[in-house]
């Protein structure tokens, strides 16, 4: 994993977990919190991870609070993971996602992290993600499981 992946990983690790420890109530106090614990972020790169994150303000007796979302990220994600793949094709022994510009490393990642043991490794352009199967005999199979994971139907 690179080391803006991990960066990204770490934060959204802490935003979660500062999240569901305490009441956070704006992103600034989030900011300030993340910030105490040696991550600095903008406000900019905080709103897209709380989205990306599934992260919705909730009303209670005190105050409108973060919390995460009862979807979940990964139904989040998958629904958004969806909208960017263009198409899916195949030949003996490659399989090519075809995203929209810019899209295809984050969807590489996603497809990376759900560890299917049928993908030996992805490789991903701009808008292009080459996957490398472990054996083209269950390369069927990997497509069906790539469409469900990526939310195409």
């Amino acid at each position: 994993m690179s080391k803006k992946l991990e960066d990204i990983s770490k934060r959204h690790s802490l935003i979660k977990s500062i999240i569901t420890s305490q009441e956070v109530y704006n992103q600034t106090q989030l900011v300030r919190l993340l910030k105490q614990n040696g991550i600095r972020v903008t406000q900019a790169t905080l709103s897209r991870d709380l989205n990306d994150l599934g992260i919705v303000r909730v009303p209670t007796p005190k105050g409108t609070v973060y919390k995460v979302g009862e979807s979940g990220t990964q139904s989040l994600i998958k629904s958004r993971i969806s909208e960017e793949v263009i198409s899916i094709d195949n030949n003996e022994q490659l399989i090519v996602i075809r995203t929209f510009t810019g899209r295809a490393q984050g969807v590489a990642v996603f497809i990376d992290s759900q560890k299917q043991t049928e993908i030996l490794g992805t490789i991903a352009g701009d808008d292009t993600i080459l996957i490398i199967p472990r054996s083209i005999k269950k390369m069927k199979t990997i497509i069906e499981q790539l469409k469900t994971t990526l939310g195409i139907t």
